[in-house]
C-alpha cells in the first residue's frame, strides 16, 4: 500500500465521529447491482440471481446521531442462531457476535422492482433497514457510470416506510481515481434526503470472464487502495460513514482486508448458514434467495450486529503510514476517537504490539479498559528499504514432452526465488516452487502434458529474522511443451482459423470439415477457453478446441495396406493406402491378434474411416 496514500488519509480518518460510523453501519447494501437491458451493468447476473459466482457460497441505540439523522430503534433477535422467516432457515452466528443486538435488514436495486415494492409491507414484516443500489460502473473497458432506474422510486419508498436506509455502487473501479468518481457519484444522487447509514463500495468481480475489474488483474495492495479511496472520499464529508462489500475470495485473496477493517466496516457477502470466514465484520450478507413481503422476487437478506456502547471495535484510529525496518521494534503513536471524544491510551485503552520488527505485516490490539470494553485489531507494514533486485531475463532453456526449464541471471542481497505458473497470461498464477538459493539460476518444471503452454514468472526474496520481503515479478515467458508425435486437429464442420485467441479477430482462413490442420500447441486465453495454435498451408493461427478434434499423424510404412471396416483381417476391405500416406489416428484397438489403429484419411475428393494393423503405421 502506497505511503503516501496512507499518510493522506491519516490526517483526515480521526475526523468522523463513531457516532456516525454506527448508524451508518446499520445498513449495507452490497447485494444489488441492476442494468438496464442491453447495458453492461455488472449487477445484471448477481442481482437477478441467474448467475451467482461461486465466491458467494464459499468456506442498541435510540434517538440521534452527531449529524442530527434520526433513525428507528433496533429490535434484539438474540444471539448464537437465528431463525429467518424470511428463508426459513436457521443461520448460526461467530461466537464473537454474542451479546450483541442482531438486525435483520435487506438491500435491493431495480432487479427487485418487477413490481413497485410496497415498503410499508416491508417494514411491517420485520425488516429494520434497507440498502438501496445508486447505480454502477459498467464492466466494460469504457467503465462508464449506469444510474439504477429505480433508485429514486426505492430510496424514497424505503425513507418513507420509516426504514433505515444505505446506499451502495456496484463498482469496477481500477484506479483510485475511479474509486473518488464513484463515491462522488454516490454524494451527488442523495440530495436532502435523510441517509442515515453507510455509503458502500460493493466491490466484486462482475460475472463476465473479460470484465474491467477481473482484466486488471490488480494486487492486493492495489485493490485495497482503491477502496481506502472511496472510503476517504465519503469520510471527508464528515457526514457519511463509508463501508466496503465483499465476498470471501475477494476479502481473502484480492484484497488486504485486515488493513480495512482496521478503520472501516466490512460488509461480508457469504452465502452460507454458518460463515467461517475469520476476519473482522459488522454485516452479514447470507442469502441472495430471501422471501420478504411486499416485494414480488427474491432479496437479498443481511445481518447487522450492533457493536454495544463504549466498545473499543467502534473507534476510529488514524491510519498508520508504512514504517521503515530499523531493526528494532517499531511503536509508532495512535490517534484513537469515538464519537468525537479523543481516547487516552493507559487511561481509556492498552496497546499490544506484535510482529513489529521484521519487514512485513505488524500487529496492535487496543484493548478497553475503565469503562471501554472489547478490542480492535489494526495492522500496519514495515518495509524493508533496501530493493529487492527484479529479474527482467526469465527465459526458457529446455523442454521435453513433460518438462519445461527456466533460466535467469541470479540477483544480490536475497535469500532466494519463488517460481509462479499459469494456464494464461493473464490468468491465476499460482506458486508452483521455492527456491532458498540466492546463486540457483536454473528451474526444471517436470510432469506437465505434452504440446501445451504453460506461463511463468518469478520473483526474489529476502527473509530478515525470519519475515521475508518479495521483489517485483518477472517477464512473463509462454513456453510449450514438446510432443512425441504430431497433433492434427480435424475441423467437426467447416472452420475459421483465426489471427488472435478471439472469435472478433481477423479470419486468416477457413477449413473445411475433416481437413488435416497440424496443431503446434494447445493454449487457454484469459477466459478460459481453450484454443490450439495450428499451421495450415503455411500460415499460423488460432483455432477453438470445441471446433475441432484432436488426433495423431501417422505415415503408411509399407506400399500398399488394406484399410478394413472392422479391426480384423477377416473383415471387409475399404480401400487400400499407399506408402508414405498421411492419415489421422482416431483410436486404438487392441485384439488377440495384435494392436489397431481407427484411420482417417482423404483419397481424392473422398474421406474414408477404417482399420489398418498398427504395423504399417508410423506415428
Amino acid at each position: 500500500m502506497k505511503k503516501n496514500h496512507l499518510t493522506k488519509l491519516a490526517k483526515k480518518l480521526s475526523i468522523l465521529s463513531f457516532g456516525t460510523f454506527l448508524i451508518a453501519n446499520i445498513l449495507n447494501p452490497f447485494c444489488l447491482v441492476s442494468q438496464a437491458a442491453g447495458s453492461d451493468d455488472p449487477g445484471a447476473g448477481r442481482l437477478s440471481g441467474e448467475d451467482i459466482p461461486k465466491e458467494f457460497f464459499e468456506d442498541g441505540r435510540t434517538g440521534l446521531d452527531d449529524n442530527g439523522f434520526s433513525f428507528t430503534p433496533f429490535s434484539t433477535l438474540g444471539s448464537s442462531q437465528t431463525v429467518s422467516t424470511y428463508t426459513n432457515t436457521t443461520y448460526t452466528h461467530q461466537d464473537k457476535f454474542d451479546g450483541l443486538t442482531i438486525v435483520n435488514g435487506i438491500d435491493v436495486s431495480e432487479y427487485q422492482n418487477g413490481k413497485p415494492i410496497d415498503w410499508a409491507q416491508v417494514k411491517a414484516s420485520g425488516i429494520e433497514f434497507a440498502f438501496i443500489r445508486v447505480g454502477a460502473r459498467g464492466y466494460g473497458s469504457a467503465g462508464k457510470m449506469i444510474n439504477d432506474t429505480h433508485y429514486a422510486q426505492n430510496v424514497d419508498g424505503a425513507i418513507a416506510a420509516g426504514l433505515n436506509v444505505g446506499l451502495y455502487v456496484y463498482s469496477q473501479a481500477t484506479t483510485e481515481e475511479e474509486a473518488v468518481e464513484e463515491a462522488q457519484f454516490i454524494l451527488d444522487k442523495i440530495g436532502d434526503r435523510n441517509i442515515n447509514l453507510p455509503l458502500v463500495l460493493d466491490y466484486e468481480f462482475a460475472s463476465p470472464a473479460t470484465s474491467r475489474l477481473r482484466a486488471a488483474k490488480l494486487s492486493k495492495d492495489e485493490a485495497t487502495d482503491v477502496c481506502l479511496a472511496f472510503c476517504e472520499k465519503i469520510q471527508e464529508t464528515q457526514k457519511y460513514t463509508p463501508m466496503v462489500y465483499a465476498n470471501p475470495d475477494m476479502l481473502n485473496n484480492h484484497l488486504n482486508a485486515d488493513v480495512i477493517s482496521g478503520y472501516y466496516p466490512i460488509w461480508l457477502a457469504n452465502y452460507t448458514t454458518s460463515t467461517t470466514y475469520p476476519g473482522a465484520f459488522q454485516y452479514w450478507q447470507y442469502s441472495s434467495k430471501g422471501t420478504v413481503p411486499g416485494i414480488t422476487t427474491n432479496v437479498d437478506m443481511n445481518f447487522y450486529y450492533v457493536p454495544t456502547a463504549n466498545n473499543i471495535l467502534n473507534t476510529i484510529v488514524t491510519p498508520i503510514p508504512d514504517q521503515t525496518y530499523t531493526g528494532t521494534a517499531i511503536t509508532p503513536d495512535l490517534t484513537v476517537t469515538i464519537d468525537g471524544k479523543t481516547l487516552v491510551g493507559g487511561t481509556d485503552y492498552t496497546v499490544a504490539y506484535s510482529n513489529n520488527t521484521a519487514p512485513g505485516t505488524a500487529n496492535i490490539t487496543l484493548t478497553g479498559i475503565n469503562g471501554y470494553s472489547g478490542t480492535k485489531n489494526i495492522v500496519f507494514k514495515i518495509v524493508d528499504p533496501t530493493p529487492i533486485p527484479v529479474i527482467n531475463d526469465l527465459s526458457s532453456t529446455g523442454k521435453t514432452k513433460n518438462s519445461i526449464t527456466l533460466s535467469w541471471t541470479t540477483g544480490a542481497n536475497i535469500n532466494g526465488y519463488e517460481i509462479y505458473r499459469a494456464n494464461s497470461i493473464n490468468g491465476e498464477y499460482s506458486l508452483i516452487y521455492t527456491i532458498n538459493d540466492a546463486n540457483k539460476n536454473s528451474f526444471t518444471n517436470t510432469g506437465l502434458s505434452e504440446g501445451q503452454v504453460y506461463y511463468y514468472r518469478i520473483r526474489a526474496y529476502r527473509t530478515i529474522n525470519g519475515s521475508s520481503s518479495f521483489g517485483e515479478f518477472s517477464n512473463i515467458i509462454g513456453p510449450y511443451t514438446k510432443t512425441s508425435y504430431t497433433k492434427l486437429i480435424l475441423p467437426t464442420k467447416e472452420s475459421d482459423i483465426y489471427s488472435q485467441m478471439d472469435v472478433n479477430s481477423e479470419v486468416i482462413q477457413t477449413v473445411k470439415k475433416n481437413t488435416f490442420v497440424k496443431a503446434t500447441f494447445a493454449v487457454y486465453d484469459d477466459a478460459g477457453t481453450k484454443w490450439y495454435r495450428t499451421s495450415y498451408s503455411g500460415v499460423a493461427g488460432y483455432i477453438p478446441a470445441s471446433k475441432v478434434k484432436a488426433v495423431k499423424q501417422g505415415k503408411v510404412k509399407t506400399s500398399k495396406v488394406n484399410v478394413r471396416k472392422k479391426a480384423s483381417v477377416l473383415s471387409k476391405r475399404v480401400t487400400t493406402v499407399g506408402k508414405n500416406k498421411k492419415v489421422a489416428i482416431l483410436k486404438t484397438k487392441k485384439t488377440k491378434s495384435g494392436t489397431w489403429y481407427n484411420i482417417q484419411f482423404t483419397k481424392g475428393s473422398k474421406t474414408y474411416k477404417g482399420w489398418i494393423y498398427s504395423i504399417y503405421i508410423k506415428i
